[in-house]
């Protein structure tokens, strides 16, 4: 049946998919499929769960259209199945599902870009390439993150609203993230 969908993860991709945490950094060198896991997130919450609002941002609008919406293991690719078969359709910077759910590609080059996304709910947000972020942008975008009026199946009520983050190391916010994410806290070492 051409509406099959074939989701594969690795371990490591796997295992922070499953995690029950709410919010996460997936790190790793140029290459490692982080943006792979984004966009299997993004599909997998999107057929879960009626009416999900998943925001995918990328700092520039040509590196989300490339890295995420064209090539062979963009969301073109990847939906094609579902779109013949009517299950989902890709408008734009929008992919919209059967059962209401939708991705919204979105990219905030500039600081005063987050907000355009003041009046959003957002159920999960996934940012890829977190370092290029200014900490201003994260913590605004991070302040949408809601879960209200979304009725969510018992079983993942205690997994949303979620934020995925992926990223290299390096650019503009190395040191914030790195300060949020991976130097430990009074307590945790």
């Amino acid at each position: 049946m051409e509406a099959d969908l074939r989701l594969s993860l690795h371990p490591k991709q796997r295992t922070a998919f499953l995690s029950s945490a709410t919010e996460i950094l997936y790190g790793g060198a140029a290459g490692s499929a982080k943006s792979h896991l984004m966009r299997v997130a993004a599909i997998a919450w999107c057929g879960l769960i009626p009416g999900l609002q998943v925001y995918l941002f990328r700092r520039i609008r040509e590196d989300l259209v490339k890295n995420h919406l064209e090539g062979p293991k963009g969301f073109r690719s990847m939906l094609a199945g579902w779109v013949q078969d009517g299950l989902c359709t890709i408008v734009e910077d929008e992919i919209r599902f059967w059962n209401g759910s939708k991705i919204y590609l979105c990219h905030c080059k500039d600081e005063k870009d987050r907000f355009k996304y003041q009046g959003a709910e957002i159920h999960v947000l996934l940012i890829d390439e977190l370092t290029h972020f200014t900490e201003y942008q994260y913590r605004f975008l991070r302040s949408r993150v809601r879960r209200a009026g979304l009725t969510v199946p018992e079983k993942y009520r205690e997994r949303l609203p979620r934020i995925e983050t992926a990223s290299n190391p390096g650019s503009v916010g190395h040191a914030w993230v790195k300060r949020t994410f991976i130097t430990p806290k009074p307590g945790m070492e």
